[in-house]
């Protein structure tokens, strides 16, 4: 799964070059102390540890609000943290971030064949059901039961294409975002300030 993921860094590589001529925005970060950073029911060595969901979130939100095309650099501001952690700290950011990434890449490969599937049983379905609505129209002279079939079958048709359309128009994108948003993460400038 790495190399799909490296793929996906070498079509983003321009966008990355072109991300270095704008100034790099920076997301603050308070820290109490380095465990604060971590999932503590996360049993994994400290480098491969999970980073705590609040944080994650946070910065998540916080790339809502960032130019898609500026470098990030996460600032951790923390009490008292030896050179140590600061470089575990740095690892387990860049550690979670690739596997966010990687979890998220095989996120959209299973969610778009779900939905090119659902995508192919509603056009089937519409197909069949305009079919009819065409069949219960045509016989429908003075039949008004028979007409109001007809626009019941036309409407549960098109219905069925209803969540496949809104995934491809919306879904996908979110999907896309989300993915790239923890690649650039996982390229974020790192920083542990020490007070």
């Amino acid at each position: 799964m790495s190399s799909s993921i490296e793929r996906l860094e070498e079509k983003t590589k321009l966008v990355k070059k072109l991300a270095e001529l704008f100034n790099e925005t920076t997301i603050p970060i308070r820290l109490y102390n380095a465990d604060e950073l971590y999932n503590m029911l996360d049993p994994s060595p400290v480098q491969s540890r999970e980073l705590s969901s609040r944080i994650e979130s946070y910065i998540l939100k916080e790339l809502e609000y960032k130019a898609e095309n500026s470098r990030i650099a996460i600032e951790f501001i923390a009490d008292d943290v030896s050179l140590y952690d600061i470089e575990i700290m740095r690892a387990a950011f860049k550690n979670h971030f690739h596997r966010r990434a990687e979890e998220q890449l095989i996120r959209n490969q299973k969610s778009l064949r779900r939905w090119l599937l659902l995508l192919a049983l509603g056009i089937a379905v519409l197909g069949v059901f305009l079919f009819l609505a065409h069949i219960f129209r045509t016989n429908a002279d003075g039949h008004p039961f028979l007409s109001i079939l007809s626009e019941s079958f036309a409407i549960i048709g098109w219905v069925a294409l209803w969540e496949p359309a809104t995934y491809f128009l919306y879904g996908r994108s979110a999907e896309r975002r989300l993915l790239f948003d923890f690649m650039r993460l996982r390229h974020a400038t790192v920083t542990i300030k020490n007070v």
